[in-house]
């Protein structure tokens, strides 16, 4: 029988390099859609050329990640950009101003880059996963010659110490801390520090981007000294993953009302930020915490204007 099955797959594939090109096409656009698009070019391409990482270009330069970096990486290799909506905010609110920006779950530096090509703003970038971390290097060195800039290896916490992080193979934005695994994800355990631990490295207007995939109620535990000082903060919403780390999304709602003015937009879609007052932002969060699904996909964003930090 495997002679057979052999003998078959040889003569298709020499029937099939000697069909014309528009046949080849459309069996291969068959092929693709049945199994998913870019999973034929990630898992079976990419991975039997022995492929590790590969690079797109666009608005922030070239970018390298690992080959299975199905989001961010997809994402600004489709668009050429990333995350528009919340990098408009933080250049404009900054300006031709220096300051400070920290990254609390910088990946690969799509959101970092942007603003350490001004050597005026001094960026913290935290990132705790190896290889996003090794990336994350690399892309700034090539993208941000003239950057001032810290890069960690930590994850931020209320603590520190260690914690256990569960890998995603397949978005590699998707690493979370968790306290008792994540079914069918490798873990690593990763060092924890709190942002407060940091406040000597923070120079005049202060932004803050937060995506730690539910941890967000322990990073704001641990900065409450920084937070106090944000003049802008983006951060993720999501219910579900806060709760699976043992975290209270009440602690995002209250921070985010201590702001004067607050935009909650739906979670990865690019949109026009509209303002409204903390009020109304916290009777949209306490709302979605009501009806959140129990999914990492059912979340918000949020963006945040402090007019007067202290």
């Amino acid at each position: 029988m495997n002679h057979m099955k052999q003998f078959a797959r040889t003569v298709i594939r020499r029937l099939v390099a000697r069909a014309p090109w528009g046949v080849r096409e459309a069996m291969l656009d068959g092929y693709m859609d049945r199994l998913g698009g870019i999973e034929v070019l990630s898992a079976r391409l990419l991975s039997r050329l022995k492929i590790v990482e590969i690079g797109a270009d666009g608005d922030r330069g070239v970018i390298a990640s690992a080959w299975n970096n199905r989001d961010a990486l997809l994402e600004y290799a489709t668009t050429g950009t990333f995350a528009p909506t919340v990098m408009h905010a933080l250049l404009d609110f900054f300006g031709d101003s220096p300051g400070t920006y920290i990254d609390v779950g910088a990946n690969i530096g799509l959101t970092t880059i942007p603003l350490a090509r001004n050597p005026r703003i001094h960026c913290l970038a935290f990132e705790p996963e190896p290889g996003n971390f090794r990336y994350l290097k690399r892309n700034v060195a090539r993208n941000a010659e003239r950057a001032s800039i810290d890069l960690h290896h930590v994850a931020l916490f209320d603590t520190r110490g260690t914690m256990t992080m569960a890998l995603s193979e397949e978005n590699l934005g998707d690493h979370r801390l968790t306290q008792r695994g994540v079914p069918g994800r490798r873990t690593i355990q990763v060092p924890t520090a709190p942002v407060d631990d940091f406040l000597d490295r923070i120079a005049g207007p202060l932004a803050v981007k937060v995506d730690t995939q539910g941890a967000e109620p322990f990073v704001i535990a641990g900065g409450e000294r920084v937070f106090a000082m944000a003049g802008l903060l983006a951060m993720e919403f999501c219910p579900y993953l806060m709760r699976q780390l043992g975290g209270d999304p009440d602690v995002v709602i209250d921070l985010a009302a201590t702001f004067d003015r607050i935009a909650v937009m739906s979670g990865g879609i690019t949109e026009t930020p509209h303002y409204v007052s903390p009020a109304e932002a916290r009777s949209m969060l306490e709302h979605k915490t009501q009806t959140a699904i129990d999914s990492d996909t059912d979340y918000l964003d949020i963006l945040a204007i402090r007019e007067t930090a202290s």
